[in-house]
């Protein structure tokens, strides 16, 4: 036996008090510890006091015969090793025997104790690697579901664009991973003095910690960012760095791990804490997830500046145009309303809705390439002049397609003048040849221009435009769209109420 490995413990069951002793003082000489016991009920009583890993049992005994005593033990004990002595063995003994998970058959009657020792090493090297065996098999198996987990959360966090939802979803994703009670997303911004920022702070308690400022290298999570190295404690106060302004957290349980989340212009560090028996293959993972999450992060990052660029443009180019047609100012902020209500109402998701409601605000676009003079007139227009305004639809289509960011909202724009029966314009397009969001502009671009006061037209009454639209339902207009329309109108305020 290895002298530095903890000792085995062996119950040992004979009726015959000689052998009994004489089995039982051999193994302690050998290093065993042993416990002895006459009979069944005695030996259960013993099991069920303390583990053991190898059972020595008589085949012949009071109560109940060995077999049926491996029976019940292993009930009770699955990983403990059987070992039955006897004086007659036979094969159908041996063939119950091996049924029931019997390790070893030894003879009484010229029991060798060398023979007996390895027997009971073999026996608790058995019982040792199937424990370790059965470990690495579930451990395996809780690697592979978290590899799967982190690879579904991966895809995730890589198709979302927009920064909130990165940054929940990385929180979201690392409780998941790790099943630790305080998780945390910090995002730093570092000054040109050297002083770190907390610039964004999501996760358990760390909205709080937002705008705070940092000396250099104040703080676990701040020094993890810079130092682009992940940090693993049982208590993050231990840490040098340790900044109870920035590190304390809400949880009395110990496991503490922190990553960088660096990438680009991204300086941030992922906290969980409360994590017990936390191993280096929870670092890992974390740190696998962080590093997928600041491309994310970046991505998002730049998408958001994409979209304040792109709102900042578009609303240069509404103010132009109502500058250009005075008499309807208001109407495409009217209209991307209109469009935000029924689209909502539709059930798309949040990129349709943004789209189109960019769509909306854009639809009139194309007006801005014509004669300033046609589109401030107060008088009627005569029928060349009205076959020019209706161009409006596909010039805009030919401003906004070299803008990439505009893509999206180019079939909107371009066809938002279709009819349902096919006797719009440009494209005389019908159905659902017509693009959805194109639908949804169309209606809310007639209801808003209906109850707008325009010079030299009868402005309509809410009600009057409401019969309107669904007059036209099925011929100018989606018929389907329309009652959502009028539905959702009918049961809510004007959204357009307090528009400039």
């Amino acid at each position: 036996m290895d002298p530095n490995a903890p000792k085995m413990r062996v119950l040992v069951v004979d009726d015959e008090p000689s052998f009994l002793s004489f089995v039982g003082e051999s193994l302690v000489e050998l290093g065993y510890i042993v416990a002895s016991a006459p009979r069944p009920s005695s030996a259960l009583m013993r099991l069920r006091e303390s583990p053991f890993e190898v059972a020595v049992l008589d085949l012949n005994l009071p109560e109940m015969g060995g077999l049926e005593l491996a029976r019940r033990i292993r009930a009770e004990s699955p990983d403990i090793q059987v070992i039955i002595l006897t004086g007659n063995p036979d094969l159908d003994t041996a063939i119950e025997g091996i049924q029931e998970g019997v390790f070893d058959y030894l003879q009484k009657g010229n029991i060798k104790i060398a023979r007996l020792e390895r027997s009971v090493h073999e026996a608790g090297e058995k019982r040792r690697l199937g424990i370790e065996n059965r470990e690495l098999l579930r451990r395996l198996a809780e690697s592979n579901r978290l590899l799967t987990a982190l690879h579904d959360m991966s895809t995730a966090l890589a198709g979302e664009r927009y920064l909130d939802r990165v940054t929940a979803g990385v929180v979201t994703a690392a409780r998941a991973l790790l099943g630790s009670d305080v998780v945390r997303l910090l995002l730093f911004q570092r000054s040109p003095s050297g002083e770190m920022l907390v610039e964004l702070g999501v996760g358990d308690g760390a909205d709080a910690l937002a705008g705070m400022r940092l000396n250099p290298y104040e703080g676990i999570a701040a020094t993890v960012a810079q130092r682009d190295e992940p940090v693993m404690l049982e208590l993050a106060s231990a840490h040098a760095s340790y900044s109870s302004r920035l590190d304390r957290g809400n949880t009395d349980l110990p496991g503490y791990c922190c990553v960088p989340v660096r990438h680009t212009s991204v300086l941030g560090a992922l906290v969980v804490a409360g994590r017990p028996n936390m191993g280096p293959e929870h670092a890992d993972l974390l740190a696998t997830l962080a590093r997928q999450a600041a491309v994310a992060i970046e991505n998002a990052l730049l998408h958001d500046r994409s979209l304040n660029f792109f709102t900042h443009t578009s609303e240069l180019l509404v103010s132009f145009l109502e500058k250009m047609e005075p008499s309807f100012a208001g109407h495409s902020r009217g209209t991307a309303v209109l469009a935000d209500m029924l689209s909502r109402r539709a059930g798309l998701g949040d990129t349709e809705r943004r789209s189109v409601h960019f769509g909306a605000l854009l639809h009139d676009i194309g007006k801005t390439r014509l004669p300033a003079d046609l589109l401030s007139t107060e008088r009627s227009l005569d029928e060349k002049e009205r076959e020019l305004i209706r161009q409006h639809a596909a010039l805009g289509l030919e401003m906004l397609r070299p803008i990439t960011l505009f893509q999206d909202i180019l079939p909107i724009v371009h066809a938002h003048h279709e009819s349902w029966d096919g006797s719009g314009y440009p494209l005389g397009l019908k159905g659902e040849e017509i693009p959805l969001g194109a639908r949804i502009v169309a209606i809310a671009e007639s209801f808003d221009a209906m109850t707008l006061r325009v010079p030299l037209e009868r402005r309509r009454t809410l009600v009057d435009a409401l019969i309107e639209i669904e007059r036209c339902a099925g011929t100018q207009f989606d018929p389907q769209l329309v009652r959502l329309f009028v539905a959702e109108y009918r049961h809510r305020d004007d959204p357009r109420a307090g528009r400039g």
